[in-house]
């Protein structure tokens, strides 16, 4: 018995001097501070894309959102690949978003209506939004501006990419409220766009 709790004794010496070297080492002080300063969705997000890493070992993956395009009945797939452009140009509209670029790139060295497989990506911002955000943090210019992508997968499936906006937006301390609003508005855009193109209707 006096060994038992000699043994827990020493076990809880051992982890208090743990936490205080730990404390003292890398300024957990300063740093629980600065935590409690996130957003509350930020760890939940960030433990989501860690564990999209760890099961796939892919960093892209743990940042990307994607849904796969139906063809409608009676459409080519270049007809419900241009259908899917006008929808989404439609709805970017509707949330004040600009289409700033669009390019189809060659896949084993054919375009798309040439018989290559599609990688097309298109890029939309909204003036006002994007010099709100810079005046914030220069550094949004790098999510700028916002991209969707169509790849055409080898058995003719097409899936449509953008990125994940909640690190972004939750992935910090807490954004003000205008910006807060302006940024879901943004995501709230993309992500109606890619789930109306991909459903060929809106």
């Amino acid at each position: 018995m006096k060994f038992i709790k000699g043994l827990f004794t020493f076990v809880g010496a051992v982890v208090v001097i743990g936490f205080i070297f730990a404390f003292v080492k890398f300024d957990l002080g300063t740093r629980i501070g600065q935590v409690s300063k996130l957003d509350p969705q930020a760890l939940p997000e960030y433990m989501k894309m860690f564990d999209k890493v760890l099961i796939t070992g892919d960093p892209a993956k743990g940042m990307i959102r994607k849904v796969k395009m139906v063809i409608p009945e009676g459409m080519s797939k270049q007809e419900a690949f241009e259908n899917a452009l006008e929808i989404m140009d439609e709805t970017a509209g509707e949330f004040g978003m600009a289409l700033v670029d669009s390019k189809t790139m060659p896949r084993n060295g054919k375009l798309f209506k040439n018989g290559g497989l599609l990688t097309h990506i298109r890029s939309y911002c909204s003036p006002y939004i994007a010099d709100i955000f810079l005046a914030h943090s220069a550094e949004f210019i790098g999510f700028m501006p916002c991209r969707i992508g169509f790849v055409e997968e080898p058995n003719g499936d097409i899936y449509i990419y953008t990125m994940s906006m909640e690190l972004m937006i939750n992935g910090g301390y807490v954004l003000e409220p205008k910006l807060l609003k302006l940024a879901n508005e943004v995501r709230t855009g993309m992500y109606t766009m890619m789930e109306n193109a991909a459903a060929g209707e809106w």
